[in-house]
């Protein structure tokens, strides 16, 4: 999920990231605190001040941002192996299976309301892949009937013993179109 613009910690690069995960996970010593003290501590000395909650709202951030990009990454592997033992399978069954793959992984994660989101955006993009399937087939339905029009017309033309006159008549390309258009469409026509 993409961070807020005005998130401090969640924007920054990702080295820096995870510079800061290693001062929240250093352990106690003589030298620091330790934790997220310690990180908090490393911040400041940068420049960068903030709250302990803030801090310890991102270390739980980062946590499920590694586990997911790693239940992405398992379901790249599985999307990677379907497809080299099933050659014929199809793509959209292969898509199904890895996002199967990703739910179960998230789920693992223990974060509910996050999980919650993920499955509401993937019932957002099978809607738009399934909205956009319909559009696919209504554009071949329309150009299988403008093709079935096109002969009708044809053969309607054919047998019109005016239309074929024009048609076989001289003239160039252009005066022809025109003639039949004047003839078929009569005041529809404008040229």
């Amino acid at each position: 999920m993409k961070p807020r613009s005005d998130s401090k910690l969640k924007n920054l690069p990702e080295e820096r990231q995870e510079q800061i995960i290693a001062w929240a996970r250093a352990a106690k010593s003589e030298a620091h605190p330790g934790g997220l003290a310690y990180a908090r501590e490393q911040l400041a000395a940068g420049g960068l001040k903030v709250s302990l909650t803030t801090l310890s709202e991102f270390v739980s951030w980062y946590g499920l941002q590694q586990r997911f990009a790693q239940a992405a990454s398992r379901a790249n592997q599985v999307a990677a192996l379907l497809r080299q033992r099933n050659p014929d399978m199809q793509p959209e069954h292969v898509r199904k299976l890895a996002q199967s793959i990703f739910t179960l992984e998230a789920l693992d994660s223990g974060d509910a309301d996050t999980f919650v989101s993920l499955e509401q955006l993937k019932l957002a993009q099978d809607s738009a892949q399934t909205k956009a399937e319909f559009e696919r087939q209504k554009i071949s339905i329309s150009r299988q009937r403008l093709q079935i029009l096109t002969c009708e017309k044809f053969l309607e033309w054919q047998a019109d013993t005016k239309a074929r006159e024009i048609a076989e008549g001289t003239g160039s390309r252009a005066e022809k179109i025109d003639a039949l258009g004047r003839a078929m469409f009569a005041e529809d026509w404008d040229t």
